[in-house]
């Protein structure tokens, strides 16, 4: 009997040596299928505390194949506590950091560069950063994996340009894992915990990985925007076209559009597509990325989402479609006049965000816009986290009413 009970006490117990003193999956104590209704549940309470959005239905959010071993990224700080050297994320409202360099949502490679860092950290006297007193070297690790080509590319954030010890890591690292294709500096001599500088210079082999996202294979490079799971990011992606019911013939808009992936899917069936980003080298990647899959209507423009897309909309003929898919905090003043400006009769909005999502969709219905309908994406299993997709048309949607029969006279 006792046997039995520490059988099913196993069972229940989440995969991770981390948990609970890990705060980044609050939700592993819980079975998927309870997760995914969780989020069902964050989504419908934000939208319906809005008057305007009581009626819309949230369904259970489209699942991971993946509930483990997802993370295409992996951005971690690198610390030192009483000579012990941590890898691993900061405890909410706090500096401390606890260390995760076994995580189970990380891809397995990942995992061993993580730990074969904390022993080279040791073994070569690289200083981890103080943030208290803004001394040390190494301050943060980033690391991207391409679930296409099974490789890794890792980004080592450090104070200064000087790096004494590097060569002697990158050798190692080179002769332990193969798969790493690429490490690269980034040189962040500000103090505090904000991640990244400004200054990117690769020191060993690729600065970018090859993902492939359905048909399409994506150069991602070390310092733009990805989304965390391939699989689930190609599902929103594929919904997006779906919603975007394209026949060829129409222009489409993709604002904060980064690399390009979402314009080279709408790209597949529409007449031009329109991606706009104000990060540069983004722009750069997603002229790339569109030459690379053989895709020539498309166009793309770095600045600000609102200056940019007025200032294209009044090129072209018509804008049929305006998909927007903007940071956590959702759209500024300006972009929301400037998508409202452009008249066009469908928006798509993508957002990792439900409380900016909601207060976002009751701003377009009060404009004339009706919610046609939701679909959340479990794009970060064991979290709480959840991506939403909204289709919004200027048409109300269709309620359909129950058949009624009328009996034949006699």
């Amino acid at each position: 009997m006792g046997h039995e009970r520490d059988r099913h006490q196993a069972e229940l117990r989440p995969p991770c040596p981390h948990y609970p003193a890990c705060h980044g999956c609050p939700f592993l104590q819980f079975p998927y299928r309870e997760q995914l209704a969780k989020k069902q549940e964050i989504v419908a309470r934000a939208l319906h505390e809005y008057s305007s959005l009581t009626s819309v239905e949230v369904p259970l959010p489209v699942p991971s194949a993946r509930q483990f071993g997802y993370r295409a990224r992996t951005k971690l700080a690198v610390r030192k506590v009483k000579d012990k050297i941590l890898i691993g994320l900061y405890v909410p409202e706090s500096h401390a950091v606890v260390d995760i360099s076994a995580c189970p949502v990380h891809p397995q490679p990942v995992n061993q560069i993580i730990q074969f860092l904390k022993e080279a950290i040791e073994r070569f006297g690289i200083i981890p950063y103080d943030e208290e007193h803004d001394t040390g070297q190494l301050r943060y690790i980033d690391l991207r994996y391409s679930f296409w080509q099974q490789q890794v590319v890792l980004t080592l954030v450090t104070r200064h340009m000087h790096f004494p010890q590097v060569r002697d890591l990158l050798r190692v690292l080179e002769r332990q894992f193969p798969f790493l294709i690429g490490v690269v500096q980034n040189i962040n001599d500000k103090p505090g915990n904000v991640i990244w500088g400004e200054r990117f210079s690769p020191l060993r082999g690729r600065d970018a990985l090859l993902e492939k996202l359905g048909e399409l294979k994506m150069s991602i490079p070390v310092d733009a925007f990805s989304q965390v799971n391939t699989q689930v990011s190609r599902k929103l992606y594929e919904k997006t076209l779906e919603w975007a019911g394209l026949t060829g013939k129409e222009i489409a808009f993709d604002l904060y559009c980064g690399i390009g992936p979402i314009s080279l899917f709408l790209a597949s069936q529409a007449q031009l597509v329109i991606g706009i980003d104000d990060n540069v080298g983004a722009i750069n990647t997603a002229k790339q990325n569109a030459r690379r899959n053989g895709y020539n209507n498309c166009r793309f423009f770095a600045g600000d989402a609102a200056e940019k897309l007025r200032e294209t909309a009044i090129s072209v003929a018509h804008v049929d479609v305006i998909v927007a898919n903007p940071p956590r905090k959702g759209l500024s003043v300006d972009a929301f006049a400037a998508i409202l400006a452009t008249k066009t009769p469908k928006i798509i909005y993508i957002s990792c965000a439900p409380a900016t999502l909601a207060r976002d969709l009751d701003r377009f219905s009060v404009e004339g816009y009706f919610v046609q309908r939701v679909q959340p994406f479990d794009m970060f299993p064991q979290t709480s986290k959840v991506e939403t997709i909204a289709l919004l048309e200027r048409t109300p949607p269709l309620v359909v009413s129950p058949l009624t029969f009328t009996p034949l006279a006699q």
